[in-house]
């Protein structure tokens, strides 16, 4: 491939204008993707599934073999991040 290197000479003002637009677009977008990503430290088990990335049939069938820690409060079930955590490093070989 044969790429050609381009320069252009933009005056102070829209040299500044220009990086702070570049600057708010990926300040944007991490936001978008840190809010995305971001999971509660108490999950139920639909985002447990997702923060693991199997299925929900997946998890319920590790909860029986692996019996992953549940905190559960009048039928309501919920499962700690940093457990989740703990339990794929216990599966890691």
């Amino acid at each position: 491939m044969n790429y050609m290197d381009v320069s252009v000479n933009l005056p102070p003002e829209l040299q500044q204008a220009t990086l702070e637009l570049v600057n708010k677009a990926m300040n944007q977008a991490i936001k978008v993707i840190t809010t995305k990503n971001n999971l509660p430290a108490y999950m139920t088990q639909q985002e447990a599934s997702k923060y693991l990335h199997i299925a929900p049939s997946t998890f319920n069938k590790w909860q029986r073999a692996y019996n992953i820690p549940v905190v559960q409060i009048e039928g309501v079930k919920r499962y700690k991040r940093s457990t989740l955590d703990e339990f794929m490093k216990s599966q890691q070989k």
